[in-house]
């Protein structure tokens, strides 16, 4: 299992910005609100990564890897919270830069993982499609990061795991919504649904495979339920996105599913961590709960700003 340490030489950014190209205040300010939200959520994916692998020897090496990585990106968030929006440019420039190299690593560890998991060259107890899932939302991330930048799109719909996948996904930062034309912010629409619609999907389905058997039946009844009306969703979508109509429709009835989801994980990591849940405790960790949630008020909170007219 050769793989390259990226801790060997801490990433480093000397030259910050070129001083004759006028910096784009607004982008640097809303790069910083993507990366408060995704960097705690990417050093959780390593955690979990961490925690998901067989611990034999032949193994070391990836769970050492992700464990520098949870670190990392640890540190990583501690200062992206303490930076205010008010911070120089050079400083949210930097930190921009210093995120897109960690998480492009860490998407290279995750397919590497993702592909030793499928050939059996790895072991584990991560299912090798949640890697995979884990990999689209960092790509979706980095996008974000690299599309403030520039204009210039740098993710493809097949990384984000949509349809049309030979062309370029928007990934555009929620804060530049209000920049966009109708029919630019029309297709963030649609792609931010299909995305979100298919991680929630997957998000409920994990849950309904983690509860315990029989004595958290109704747990696991309704964690499908969700994974099939997100799925519906994602359908309809698609749908949208070819007649040109009912968008306003598809996204009240996201928020509506996606409060409804929240909800659920709030009450369930309330349940877990009082031990109130039959046993006491699930075959999960109450983090992962707690992580997915925070992941639909992301969600939630896209389409509240979504805006048109």
């Amino acid at each position: 299992m050769n793989q390259p340490n990226p801790f060997s030489d801490a990433p480093y950014w000397p030259h910050l910005m070129n001083p004759r190209v006028a910096p784009d205040r607004e982008a640097l300010i809303a790069a910083l609100e993507e990366m408060r939200v995704w960097t705690i959520l990417m050093a959780e994916h390593a955690k979990f990564i961490r925690l998901g692998l067989d611990p034999n020897p032949q193994q070391e090496e990836f769970f050492r890897t992700a464990d520098q990585f949870a670190i990392q990106l640890d540190m990583l968030y501690s200062r992206t919270i303490a930076t205010p929006p008010t911070a120089p440019n050079e400083i949210l420039y930097q930190l921009r830069e210093e995120t897109i190299t960690l998480v492009n690593q860490l998407i290279l560890l995750k397919e590497q993982i993702f592909n030793a998991l499928e050939s059996c060259q790895a072991l584990g107890i991560l299912p090798a499609i949640l890697i995979d899932h884990v990999r689209r939302e960092a790509d979706r991330f980095v996008g974000t990061l690299e599309r403030s930048k520039s204009n210039l799109q740098t993710r493809t719909r097949q990384r984000l795991g949509l349809k049309d996948g030979n062309r370029y996904a928007q990934t555009v930062p929620r804060l530049l919504y209000h920049r966009l034309p109708p029919e630019q912010l029309f297709t963030v629409a649609i792609e931010e649904s299909m995305f979100f619609d298919r991680t929630h999907a997957e998000h409920a389905e994990h849950l309904s495979m983690s509860f315990r058997p029989e004595v958290q039946e109704k747990y696991r009844k309704r964690a499908l339920r969700f994974k099939d009306d997100y799925h519906n969703l994602m359908l309809q979508a698609k749908e949208v996105e070819s007649t040109r109509s009912d968008l306003g429709k598809l996204l009240e009835e996201n928020k509506k599913l996606s409060f409804s989801f929240r909800d659920y994980l709030t009450k369930l990591l309330d349940e877990i961590s009082t031990c109130r849940i039959p046993t006491g405790q699930t075959n999960f960790p109450p983090l992962l709960a707690d992580h997915m949630r925070r992941e639909v008020i992301y969600f939630i909170d896209i389409l509240e700003r979504i805006r048109f007219g």
